[in-house]
């Protein structure tokens, strides 16, 4: 199909459009035409609109998400520090529940409650061993909402834990003094076993230098028997040595893994962000522990990544400070939500919601915020996400209808941005399908295909993409039978009907270098007809009749049976009657040779339209005819 369009002149195209629009027929410009459709044809691509920055701009617009959300990386940054964030369809999820749920009573009563807990835990209230068990008997009625998911139950079991630790070093701390006292015991029986031993060996020797200078034997008596029973005692006190370093050891080790359990629970609620038993836990830790212990120990690599670039020191003291910051922030933040709420600012209410909201998921500050105003946002949430989507599809018909609708929810929604790129894409779509028209009428096909490529991409749902292709189809269906049309139509040189078909039987004679000529022939020639039949009717208009009939017959001698022309003499002809009537009557007598009439005639015409081209040059002719003559006859 696409061979018939290879190597088409556009002087076929676009040829009667231009005579209409110029009001001249300038017949040495067909030659360079199709350079300067091709010119045409290729200025969309200089400057063509890349699809992307529409939805650039739509990513911008449409989501509703805060800066600091970064769902591609996967975390959410408050102040320096970085929370892991859930995968994006996991958070939406989660926010849009809470934006269908309402504040209920029992909520508020958590809040006290937990407000309570944190209250009694700080050190200016009483922090005696009567009041910390009390509050962690609270612990127990604070895991009952289903607000608190638990959480405290955690708390009440490591604080439990770390007191039962306690104890047991206590009764450890017991055995070992009462093996210190056994150890004691033992090593004054070695030391007097020793110094015994150490007597008799004194004393025997001495015996056995005086009897041996009297010549008497030397009896061995019971010293094995003491040495053994020293050796015994060591081996006692040896084993009680051993059996101390190990209760000690035990008992390091034992507090060493109640710190670290404590330890670890307090940085996993602060990545979780559950400030509040964050901030409940800490309190019995220090509570619990000595101030040389309350630097952390474990999770230095996760809370490196909490706080990246930090050369802080971590400590229990740290994560407190951090965790009251964050959620007088996710107070500040309500407040902030609120008052843009109520100054109509519904846009940017929702944008710090979503960065309220993740910070602060968890904390009862929440509830604050109303119902109705949380189905407001919703509603507008919704639209965002969907208007985002349709324009991911380029879908631009559907994002303008929803840009009205969000601008309804929100006043501080940029409408009219919207629809400028809206407007703008659509017209580069446009640009896109006629430059791959002008390329399709030219027979560049590469660039035609290329140019609907590219206007497919920008909006794939374009009307005029699907008139590009029916109007294509068109013109290959009737391009088989374009000969066989062109032929008929010349043979009764009806030169108007191969000018009203000059589109059809382009494609289709494109290839055949015998009749393409022709058509172009006839082409310019009804193209000069309507040219100067155009100039008669604006000559008509400025009262300037006998000069438009004068053009009229010029287009009569292009074509006598032309049917617009002929139309155009029989309305004009009854005002230019008797002008008419001398013209006739010079060429008829013309004709018949009497050249003296003829002048007589063409003079009568003159008087009655003096500037007449017909008569000036009938006039001539007729003059030069009759000086002829009479030379003959001398």
């Amino acid at each position: 199909m696409w061979k018939h369009y290879k190597s088409i002149s556009l002087g076929l195209v676009a040829l009667a459009s231009i005579a209409s629009a110029q009001g001249g027929f300038p017949t040495s410009s067909i030659t360079p035409m199709p350079q300067a459709a091709q010119a045409s044809a290729s200025a969309p691509a200089g400057g063509m609109f890349e699809s992307n920055t529409f939805l650039e701009m739509a990513n911008r617009v449409f989501d509703p998400s805060s800066d600091s959300l970064d769902f591609e990386n996967g975390s959410f940054e408050w102040k320096g520090k970085n929370f892991n964030l859930s995968e994006q369809r996991a958070f939406r999820s989660r926010f849009e529940r809470f934006l269908l749920a309402s504040p209920t009573e029992e909520e508020t009563q958590y809040a006290r409650l937990m407000a309570d807990i944190i209250d009694r835990l700080s050190v200016s209230n009483n922090n005696s061993d009567d009041a910390i068990l009390d509050t962690w008997e609270l612990l127990f009625r604070a895991s009952r909402f289903d607000l608190d998911g638990g959480n405290s139950t955690i708390v009440a079991n490591q604080v439990f834990n770390a007191w039962r630790i306690r104890k047991e070093s206590r009764g450890v701390t017991m055995t070992q003094r009462e093996l210190s006292q056994v150890r004691q015991f033992q090593q004054e029986v070695v030391a007097n076993r020793a110094l015994a031993l150490k007597n008799i060996r004194e004393k025997r020797l001495l015996e056995s230098g005086n009897r041996r200078g009297d010549g008497e034997e030397v009896v061995s008596d019971g010293t094995e028997s003491i040495t053994s029973e020293a050796a015994f005692r060591m081996l006692d006190l040896a084993e009680t040595e051993a059996r101390i370093i190990a209760l000690e050891t035990q008992s390091a080790m034992t507090g060493l893994q109640a710190k670290l359990q404590f330890q670890s629970q307090i940085v996993s609620f602060m990545l979780q962000r559950r400030f509040e038993h964050a901030l409940v836990l800490a309190g019995f830790y220090q509570s619990i522990f000595k101030g040389s212990h309350q630097s952390l120990e474990v999770g230095k690599d996760q809370l490196q990544e909490f706080l990246p670039g930090s050369d802080l020191a971590f400590t229990v003291d740290s994560m407190t400070f951090i965790a009251r910051e964050a959620i007088n922030d996710v107070n500040k933040g309500v407040d902030a939500v609120n008052a843009a709420y109520e100054e109509k600012r519904s846009l940017i209410a929702l944008e710090r919601l979503q960065e309220v909201f993740f910070l602060g998921e968890y904390l009862t500050e929440l509830n604050k915020i109303p119902a109705d105003q949380r189905r407001h946002l919703l509603e507008l949430n919704r639209g965002l996400i969907e208007a985002g989507e349709l324009a991911e599809s380029k879908d631009y018909i559907g994002v303008s209808e929803l840009a009205d609708e969000i601008y309804k929810l929100a006043e501080d929604f940029p409408k009219n941005r919207v629809l400028s790129a809206v407007e703008t894409a659509k017209s580069m779509s446009d640009m896109a399908v006629f430059a791959a028209s002008q390329y399709r009428n030219l027979g560049d096909i590469d660039k035609s295909r290329s140019e609907l490529q590219t206007a497919i991409e920008i909006w794939p749902s374009n009307p005029a993409i699907r008139d590009f292709q029916q109007e294509t189809t068109k013109l290959a269906t009737a391009g088989s039978q374009g000969v066989k049309i062109f032929d008929d139509l010349y043979k009764r040189m009806d030169r108007r009907g191969i000018y009203e078909r000059r589109m059809d039987l382009g494609f289709a004679l494109a290839d055949d270098t015998q009749r393409r000529p022709l058509l172009m022939e006839v082409v310019e020639q009804v193209a000069r007809i309507d040219l100067l039949v155009n100039q008669s009717k604006e000559l008509v208009k400025q009262g300037e009749a006998y000069a438009a009939w004068e053009l009229l017959v010029e287009a009569a001698k292009v074509d006598p049976s032309d049917g617009p022309m002929n139309q155009a003499r029989a309305e004009l002809a009854s005002r230019v009657a008797d002008f008419v009537l001398q013209i006739d009557r010079a060429e008829r007598q013309a004709e018949d040779g009497h050249h003296a009439g003829s002048l007589a005639a063409y003079l009568a015409a003159q008087d009655i339209y003096p500037v007449s081209r017909l008569c000036r040059q009938g006039i001539q002719r007729e003059t030069s005819a009759l000086m002829s003559g009479l030379r003959d006859q001398d």
